[in-house]
């Protein structure tokens, strides 16, 4: 008899079936011994009766998650037993042969729950255990179900897909390299690629109209709750001769296609908005700014440079919030802390009730200033009725965008105005080609090295590095980067000269990129597309808080708690690379 998976027993009623799987609960009430049988597809109650002696004495030896097979009957439960909670609930197996194909030691955490309140790290070292909760398969089914429907959506609107290498070499790509030993090759080594970046533009120039991959990227860095890190896997995409518009045009369909068929949420605004990089900042704080709800950042600068008081008069930059909320002085102290804990000198702030400004700050701006500020928020979209709060950020004008985006994020969480059924998304445009770095003291490319600028060679050579933006664009949605992504630089005097203002020398752009710059030279088309990121989609979509929970085997800290990994490797081996370890201090 062909064994079956649980969730088809429902339509089995009557019938003889064969399964296996795992007794996730075993009840003896004398007579009768009822397990929970689960495999990948559900759970099913069995019964084995006393009267089946054989069956019955082995049912007696069940432990919790022995791995079982069973053959019975399908039978329809009384209407009293039956189980709504249960996707089998209107039936039951009744044993007539039992078989445990393996026993099992007591588990480190007990598998009923979500798992979110026992300690990661034991639940990573014995992660194929946790994998057996209902929460981890059913992400693990979703994250089947978002590279099933991409790869799908793509092929079907004449993407190609193709695999691009995995050894390949190093270059300057904003983060560190994981670099790989040759051993035929001695002394030199490949790297494992960050991204397809520099491929998927050759093989735009190889003629390739439309091309996607679900590309596995390595880069080290540090983790963090949205980014995992050493491996991630992302949708890599890449079109001939599209500007950007057009590009935006061409995907905007998959996002709002994967929000309706793979959850319940709704699309926010049918065409995404388009919102400059500075806008963005001095609106709202974020260059991936979440659009769930209003709350504008207002400039105070002039208002606080002309108040009474000393230690705001030469404030660079001040930006604020209106809050539908009064505070005590408790809240007040406590969200003062929280934000120094993010780089923040303080916080400044004032009660306002019915269009008047109060609080122990008033007394320093005059009554003319104190009008300024309530006429500022009202021409921001703000309106004032019963007991709110003015929160004010003063500090150089990029950090206190940055702070006072923090803390408008954080007062939305606490009034609850991120509604979680919504996906708001956006394009942010026009970044700066350029940033002045103050540790090395010279420009660095902003973003994306391999965008083009927006003017082209002509702007590069006319304009100062802080003045050229570049055609780089990112997807926004609820405050997380869902994607980067740019129109590429596809000159090759304009490549050179564009890492010439980031300080490379043409030799050294030749040496680190000489393989595109030829390519460019042979009929380069102009292309462009963007990277969307799969695990941090996962975690949007479906509203978890913690990248590592949408990884079937997730590292923390760098580490693979299960295997081990990374870990030494014999100096035998080492020796075969040439390679030789220094000693550590």
């Amino acid at each position: 008899m062909e064994r079956i998976l649980v969730n088809r027993t429902n339509d089995m009623v009557g019938k003889k079936v064969k399964l296996a799987g795992w007794a996730s609960k075993v009840r003896d009430h004398g007579g009768l011994i009822f397990v929970d049988l689960r495999d990948w597809s559900g759970v099913v109650q069995v019964v084995i009766n006393q009267e089946n002696k054989e069956a019955f004495e082995i049912a007696e030896k069940l432990g919790i998650e022995y791995v079982l097979e069973i053959e019975g009957i399908v039978n329809e439960r009384q209407e009293s037993l039956k189980n709504p909670n249960l996707n089998t609930g209107n039936i039951e197996v009744e044993v007539e042969k039992i078989q445990i194909l393996n026993e099992c030691k007591p588990l480190p955490f007990p598998l009923d729950g979500d798992g979110l309140d026992i300690n990661e790290i034991i639940r990573l070292k014995y992660r194929y255990i946790d994998i057996r909760r209902k929460r981890v398969r059913d992400l693990i089914e979703k994250r089947h179900k978002l590279l099933n429907f991409t790869r799908n959506w793509f092929a079907n609107n004449n993407f190609v897909e193709i695999q691009t290498p995995l050894l390949t070499v190093s270059s300057p790509e904003g983060a560190r390299d994981f670099l790989v030993p040759s051993r035929l090759y001695k002394g030199k080594f490949y790297a494992l690629p960050q991204a397809p970046q520099q491929y998927k533009q050759l093989l735009m120039v190889g003629g390739v109209d439309k091309y996607f991959q679900i590309a596995p990227c390595f880069r080290d860095e540090d983790p963090r709750a949205d980014r995992h890190s050493g491996a991630f896997y992302q949708l890599d995409v890449e079109c001939s001769f599209v500007t950007q518009q057009s590009f935006f045009d061409t995907v905007e369909g998959y996002f709002k296609d994967v929000v309706e068929s793979l959850t319940k949420k709704k699309v926010k605004e049918f065409r995404f908005p388009q919102i400059p990089y500075q806008e963005a900042m001095n609106k709202y704080g974020s260059d991936k700014p979440d659009l769930r709800f209003d709350m504008f950042l207002t400039d105070l600068t002039e208002e606080f440079n002309n108040s009474d008081m000393d230690i705001f008069k030469k404030a660079p930059k001040v930006k604020a919030i209106l809050v539908d909320k009064s505070f005590s002085r408790k809240e007040i102290d406590d969200l003062t802390e929280d934000i120094k804990r993010e780089g923040a000198k303080g916080l400044a702030w004032f009660a306002v009730e019915n269009d008047q400004i109060g609080g122990s700050l008033a007394k320093f701006f005059s009554e003319e200033i104190q009008q300024c500020i309530l006429k500022k928020f009202k021409n921001n979209g703000y309106t004032f009725s019963g007991k709110q709060t003015i929160l004010a950020i003063a500090d150089k004008d990029v950090k206190a965008c940055k702070l006072a985006g923090i803390l408008r994020s954080r007062m939305a969480d606490e009034l609850e105005l991120k509604n979680p059924n919504v996906m708001a998304f956006a394009w942010i445009v026009d970044f700066p080609m350029y940033e002045w770095s103050e540790e090395k003291n010279k420009w660095e490319f902003g973003h994306n090295p391999f965008s083009m600028p927006q003017g082209g060679l002509e702007a590069l050579k006319s304009k100062e590095p802080g003045d050229i933006y570049a055609y780089q664009y990112d997807l926004a949605c609820n405050g997380y980067e869902f994607a980067s992504g740019a129109i590429r630089n596809h000159h090759p005097q304009t490549f050179i000269k564009a890492f010439e203002l980031a300080g490379y020398s043409e030799e050294e752009t030749r040496k680190q990129f000489g393989h595109m710059i030829s390519a460019f030279e042979y009929g380069a088309p102009p292309h462009g597309g963007f990277a969307p990121g799969l695990d941090r989609m996962m975690m949007v979509l479906f509203d978890e808080s913690n990248i590592r929970e949408v990884y079937a085997f997730p590292k923390s800290n760098g580490q693979e708690l299960m295997t081990g990994c990374p870990r030494e490797v014999p100096k035998a081996d080492l020796d075969i690379l040439g390679i030789e370890l220094k000693k550590q201090d």
